[in-house]
């Protein structure tokens, strides 16, 4: 885990200093393996890495001072021009002209023969061709096969780059043919630290930091996304207001019972799960941990909401929220297994 803002040679890479060094070390070496496989949370900076990485690995410039950020073909990576650096994600896949209508949620093996293809190719301008492959846990298991063909046998001046959230749930084929590069979530008084430096005022920065949960590359979009964080603000507000009006709750579930029979369930799963969070929130202020509570913005009106919360009464409805995200998977009335949620709740005034 990152703890200070010192930079690893040239690489613009906030915290992960032990993985930048290992990489920018490889470079300078010429020492190349010719698979990586990145992994850790989303958000938490695998393909900025990956990614500047590749830049290292094309750029004009002098070993030491790769990736130079300046020259064509670092800019041209950043833009996704560059002739030897491709990249393929579900996303690129799903946009594609002849996917444009697929509900596929995987990447494909016709995907990964292309990318095959593509890289059978020798470099045009730089001395490697570089493939960054997002989302590998998200191949198909045919798409496996075909990729793995490519970890055993690649070409000498190919380098691939392999992007999953948990390393085992990787074939152990893959996972044994790449060097693996684990990135974790960096501390909070960095992540705030680092968005105080981008004119992010210290209540807001530190309330990112806490949301994000140490993912820095999320942190960073979340910092510039009003639309999102404003979103998030009604959504707390009408949470802190269930928790703390049985009145206000009940309405809800019938709101909730609506959107789900509409089809919206992953909107009403969300909405349970900040359920969680708030509760979850409560139970560390109250056990005297506020430094982990995630939701600091509003753990003053939640302790507020009426006499003095039980670490008991927390946990029962904790169970309840829980208890109807599971009722819900197995079909259970929308509106039956939000209302038993919300009646196992403790009542304002009426708590202990």
């Amino acid at each position: 885990m990152g703890t200070s803002t010192t930079q690893v040679h040239n690489w613009p890479i906030i915290g992960h200093e032990s993985a930048v060094d290992q990489l920018a070390r490889a470079v300078q070496s010429g020492r190349i393996n010719h698979a990586y496989l990145f992994t850790g949370p989303d958000g938490v900076g695998r393909r900025t890495i990956a990614r500047t990485f590749a830049r290292a690995l094309v750029c004009d410039a002098e070993l030491e001072s790769r990736p130079c950020g300046t020259c064509s073909a670092c800019r041209r990576v950043g833009e996704g021009s560059y002739p030897d650096v491709t990249t393929v994600s579900l996303e690129s896949q799903l946009a594609s002209s002849e996917r444009k209508d697929s509900r596929n949620t995987v990447i494909s093996i016709e995907t990964i023969r292309e990318l095959r293809s593509s890289v059978s190719l020798r470099p045009m301008e730089s001395d490697w061709r570089v493939a960054i492959i997002e989302d590998v846990d998200r191949v198909s298991r045919d798409a496996y096969d075909a990729l793995l063909k490519t970890l055993e046998e690649p070409p000498s001046y190919v380098v691939l780059l392999l992007i999953a959230t948990e390393f085992a749930a990787l074939p152990e084929t893959i996972r044994s043919r790449c060097r693996h590069i684990s990135l974790e979530p960096l501390s909070r008084p960095l992540v705030a630290e680092e968005l105080r430096k981008r004119g992010v005022a210290d209540e807001q920065a530190d309330l990112i930091a806490r949301l994000t949960r140490g993912r820095i590359a999320r942190a960073i979009e979340l910092m510039a996304d009003e639309e999102t964080l404003e979103q998030r603000n009604e959504s707390v507000k009408r949470a802190v207001e269930m928790i703390g009006d049985p009145l206000v709750a009940l309405a809800e579930v019938r709101r909730l019972a609506d959107v789900y029979r509409r089809g919206q369930r992953d909107h009403v799963q969300q909405e349970i799960d900040l359920l969680i969070g708030l509760w979850r929130d409560l139970l560390l202020h109250v056990a005297g941990r506020p430094d982990d509570v995630t939701n600091i913005d509003v753990i003053g009106d939640l302790t507020s909401a009426g006499p003095g919360w039980q670490l008991a009464d927390i946990q029962r409805a904790l169970e309840a929220c829980y208890q109807a995200l599971h009722d819900l998977s197995v079909n259970v009335q929308p509106r039956l297994a939000l209302n038993t949620m919300v009646i196992q709740w403790p009542e304002p005034g009426n708590r202990g």
